[in-house]
């Protein structure tokens, strides 16, 4: 049986026979078992081929959902989940952890990850499940990141290539007569970002890579990414940026397997998330009308105080920030939060608090969900609502003012995941939005198209969850959000 992998194009999932799974039910590859308290009341088969199939179609987040409005919405649940994690293809149980009080606490306890990711990038940052090389990685990688220091050299690069924009929108919208794939613009926005700032990269590698390695992330010419990954590790050694630095001595020491996966990490992470998250903050805005207004108020105010946006001058823009971070809420790009593999034995929460506790045995596999709790209406007031004038806890903005560094959570919000292994590159991402958003908003205004709006209100449409989320298109793409451009008149 093959199991589709990372990048299959949308066809072959589309005409996959997902029953095929039910084959390893109760055979010698299946070490999945019912749990008390955990495992949901249905149909064994039924419940495997469904997760699995929504797993690779991308509504995981949705399916999950549903059954949490059946058990409960702070309720944990272990499903059995078909997998060639470790190479083999086996049937294991995945407990799904969406009840707030145990989705930190797991994070904390069990620095350990499941196997998910090691197929495609061995043992980089994100994919290693020895915790001495994550630390070591870690301790590494932290020097790229810092905001006081790393990020404010870096920051003229950023402000550059923001600068550029509003040229590339003219662009794609043949100089604003046609709609655009707010998708593409952004993709291709934080791909150039992250090679231009991030690496260091020359204006003529990321011209060269960039419409390429995201089309490999989205299913299409994969066999690229061999030649990409052998091609940027190259670049790295000819470039000075903070990331590009932290291959200099690897490279070296030939850890050749770990620098192609954590180049691909770097790739796909590094900009993905970031696009994701303006494309659906601009969609939010164009259907509330009130709050793109005083954005764009904001954003009016601020060049009429600064020539030139300052990476210390952030903290002036705290409506933007809860934008964005109201947006990180509703649509979180880690949609599926962290997997983690238990170090020890652990308690946690059921699906009814009337049967108690559940204990875990080490060993098992969670995952620690974002959808689940961002959108949980026991936890916010109308989660399905796009409100970035809600109140938000002390721990889940910056300063309730503008731009800080630490890592945003609680039990009921982990956009970039929990401590210790939260996102490395949060702050760089907080740092290239605010950048982008004060350029494309000084000159532009945004309406969906009229079909995007037809779409936007099916109560079903919540995105496609595959790596990341992201909006489905309503294009012959898979990923994509079209909306109308029109240049301001302002004073500025």
């Amino acid at each position: 049986m093959e199991i589709p992998d990372f990048f299959w194009n949308q066809k072959k999932l589309l005409t996959y026979d997902y029953s095929i799974v039910e084959k390893y039910l109760n055979t010698d590859f299946d070490f999945s078992e019912k749990i008390f308290n955990l495992s949901p009341y249905e149909d064994k088969k039924k419940l495997s081929t469904e997760y699995f199939k929504s797993i690779l179609l991308g509504y995981n987040h949705t399916y999950i959902m549903k059954l949490l409005e059946k058990y409960g919405y702070n309720s944990n649940i272990c499903l059995p989940l078909v997998n060639k994690w470790n190479g083999d293809i086996r049937v294991d149980n995945l407990v799904i952890i969406s009840h707030p009080e145990d989705a930190e606490k797991i994070c904390k306890r069990h620095i350990k990850k499941a196997p998910i990711f090691k197929s495609l990038l061995n043992d980089s940052i994100i994919s290693t499940t020895d915790n001495e090389d994550w630390k070591n990685q870690r301790g590494d990688m932290n020097m790229a990141f810092l905001p006081k220091t790393t990020l404010s050299e870096i920051f003229p690069i950023s402000l550059k290539r923001s600068s550029k924009c509003n040229e590339l929108l003219k662009k794609m919208s043949n100089d604003y007569t046609e709609c655009v794939n707010m998708s593409e613009f952004f993709l291709n926005e934080t791909q150039a970002q992250l090679q231009l700032a991030m690496f260091g990269f020359s204006d003529d590698f990321e011209e060269k890579t960039n419409k390429k390695i995201r089309d490999v992330f989205a299913g299409i010419n994969t066999e690229y990414l061999k030649e990409f990954s052998k091609d940027a590790l190259n670049e790295t050694m000819k470039s000075k940026g903070p990331a590009s630095k932290l291959f200099h001595e690897s490279v070296k020491n030939n850890n050749l397997e770990k620098d192609i996966g954590n180049i691909i990490l770097f790739a796909f992470a590094g900009h993905d998330t970031t696009g994701h998250t303006l494309t659906w903050l601009i969609y939010e805005l164009c259907q509330n009308s009130k709050y793109k207004e005083k954005l764009i108020k904001e954003i009016d105010n601020y060049w009429l105080k600064y020539d030139t946006p300052t990476y210390e001058s952030f903290y002036e823009l705290p409506f933007m920030t809860r934008c964005i971070t109201e947006t990180l809420r509703m649509w979180p790009a880690l949609a599926n939060g962290t997997y983690r593999e238990l170090e020890k034995d652990e308690e946690i929460n059921g699906i009814n608090d009337k049967d108690g506790k559940v204990l875990l045995k080490k060993g098992t596999y969670c995952q620690v969900i974002n959808w689940t709790r961002h959108r949980n209406p026991e936890l916010w007031d109308d989660p399905d609502k796009f409100n970035p004038e809600r109140n938000f806890k002390d721990s889940e903005i910056w300063d309730h003012k503008g731009f800080g560094s630490y890592n945003v959570q609680s039990e009921r919000f982990s956009p970039f995941t929990y401590g210790p292994r939260n996102c490395l590159g949060k702050n760089f991402s907080h740092m290239e939005m605010r950048l982008i958003l004060l350029h494309l908003f000084k000159d532009h205004d945004f309406i969906l198209t009229s079909l995007q709006t037809k779409i936007s209100k099916d109560p079903n449409y919540m995105g496609i969850n595959t790596f990341t989320m992201g909006p489905a298109s309503i294009g012959e793409e898979l990923i994509g959000m079209y909306v109308d451009v029109f240049k301001r008149k302002t004073n500025i």
